[in-house]
């Protein structure tokens, strides 16, 4: 019988699921949503911390993630692994088009403007 976590998106098999690398955070986000991605309880510490503020993984090290998160570095290197990237450089390049895509809409940028462009 799988245990279970109490997550920020609700209770969940503490399984560890990997993704293939996606192009955008909010395909992540789906994913995570739908339950098609889960993360083990540590995990999904950086899961929220980095979903919720995306320029924390996009400009941080490992070790001020983990500080962050109140984790160990291994845990953030964990949860990138689990999104699917081989190391968080590849990681961050999705979260820093996060936090560009944020940047524009708080600029006044139509949304269809910007995923014409993205």
């Amino acid at each position: 019988m799988p245990t279970y976590s109490e997550g920020w998106w609700g209770a969940m098999p503490a399984l560890e699921t990997a993704m293939a690398p996606d192009s955008t955070f909010r395909s992540l986000k789906d994913q995570i949503a739908k339950r098609e991605l889960l993360f083990p309880a540590r995990v999904e510490e950086v899961a929220r911390l980095c979903l919720d503020c995306p320029d924390v993984l996009a400009f941080s090290s490992a070790n001020n993630i983990a500080k962050r998160a109140g984790v160990s570095s291994s845990t953030v290197l964990r949860f990138v692994s689990m999104i699917g990237f081989s190391n968080i450089k590849e990681a961050r390049e999705m979260f820093q088009n996060e936090v560009r895509f944020r940047s524009r809409c708080r600029n006044g940028t139509d949304r269809r403007e910007i995923d014409a462009v993205d």
